[in-house]
């Protein structure tokens, strides 16, 4: 069975939205939940919109008195990048955080 260039276009798009709905606020647990086959790339960019968000979290907590308004600016932005990159796309890679799970499997 061939597929026409609309077909995979279609595909591409419906893969693309699906990747950068993870970057939308609490996007990655829709998509971790309602999406039955998660590919490689679905399931990374929910592993950085959750390390993104526990980083904001953190953050925010220690510096609330300080930056709360400077650190959710700072989070939207990157979440707003990101949901472009991958909404038209590209790929997203977060080498520090790969190279983080890598030494943490090889630790286990």
């Amino acid at each position: 069975m061939t597929t026409t260039k609309k077909e995979e276009s279609t595909k591409t798009n419906s893969e693309n939205f699906k990747n950068a709905m993870c970057y939308v606020p609490f996007g990655a647990i829709v998509m971790f939940f309602a999406e039955n086959k998660k590919t490689d790339t679905l399931k990374k960019n929910i592993k950085y919109w959750m390390i993104l968000l526990w980083v904001y979290l953190i953050a925010n907590l220690i510096l609330w008195w300080l930056m709360s308004g400077i650190l959710f600016v700072v989070y939207i932005w990157i979440s707003a990048f990101l949901w472009y990159k991958t909404y038209n796309g590209e790929k997203v890679e977060i080498d520090y955080i790969d190279e983080m799970e890598k030494k943490v499997k090889e630790k286990l």
